[in-house]
């Protein structure tokens, strides 16, 4: 009867610390499924902004170029009307390279990269860049996320622009190449640039970059990390007569 007292308060104390464990796990579980919904709706915003972000692109450069387009047709008219034929006959030929080109680019079965794609031309044009993009694929069946395809493309393309700009204006040169074969989807990227061989062996790591300046050497190791993600390759080759080459390639299912 003496330790009885002892045994009820211990079995009291037990019991209400069993309580506020399994209250603490409970609160704790629901604060975890509140940050798990939290930042499901973070990333669900973040898809949705993307895609307004780069659909707005693609339908402001579409009514730009059909702006252009009644321009292009004034200069036309006006060569013609001054018996200047043949400058109308090369200026049409430019105009209808341009206007493949950009058909090429909204066949594309991913709508966010033809918008990116429009949108790094303009850049290309401001930058006094001459950028040819060759689609030799539709991508059906590539089996990467707009968000991470976008991010590959939009560094690669910003990497190449930038080295680009150090060259002489006349040597400016950018090439954007999609095509697939029957392994892998390809996206190549080409600019007149020279990357020296020790470079090239570093280029993809987390801060190292051929320009100065802070902030630099992230983009092409986004690139690679988001290549490995989906399963892909990146590759790097440079000459000083060819220029510099990325390749980025994504197997086909």
């Amino acid at each position: 009867m003496f330790w009885k007292p002892e045994v009820i308060s211990f079995d009291l104390v037990s019991v209400i610390f069993i309580i506020l464990v399994l209250i603490s796990v409970s609160v704790l579980i629901i604060l975890a499924r509140n940050m798990f919904l939290v930042e499901k709706q973070r990333k669900i915003l973040e898809i949705q902004n993307f895609y307004i972000e780069h659909l707005s692109e693609l339908v402001r450069a579409i009514r730009t170029q059909r702006h252009d387009f009644v321009n292009h047709l004034q200069v036309v008219y006006a060569l013609m009307k001054t018996d200047k034929t043949e400058k109308a006959q090369h200026y049409i030929e430019d105009l209808c390279q341009h206007v493949r080109i950009t058909g090429e680019m909204l066949q594309v079965n991913v709508p966010e990269l033809s918008a990116l794609l429009l949108a790094k031309e303009d850049l290309a044009a401001d930058k006094n860049i001459l950028f040819k993009i060759i689609v030799d694929s539709n991508l059906d069946g590539l089996n990467v996320k707009p968000l991470d395809l976008i991010t590959v493309v939009g560094n690669l393309l910003d990497n190449a622009f930038e080295a680009a700009e150090q060259l002489p204006q006349e040597k400016r040169n950018v090439v954007f190449k999609v095509f697939e074969t029957s392994k892998y989807f390809v996206f190549q990227t080409i600019n007149s640039g020279y990357l020296p061989k020790e470079l090239q062996k570093r280029i993809f790591q987390l801060g190292v970059s051929s320009k100065d300046g802070v902030n630099r050497g992230i983009g092409l190791a986004s690139v690679k990390s988001v290549v490995e993600k989906n399963s892909g390759k990146i590759v790097v080759s440079s000459s000083k007569d060819r220029g510099t080459k990325f390749k980025v390639l994504f197997p086909v299912n």
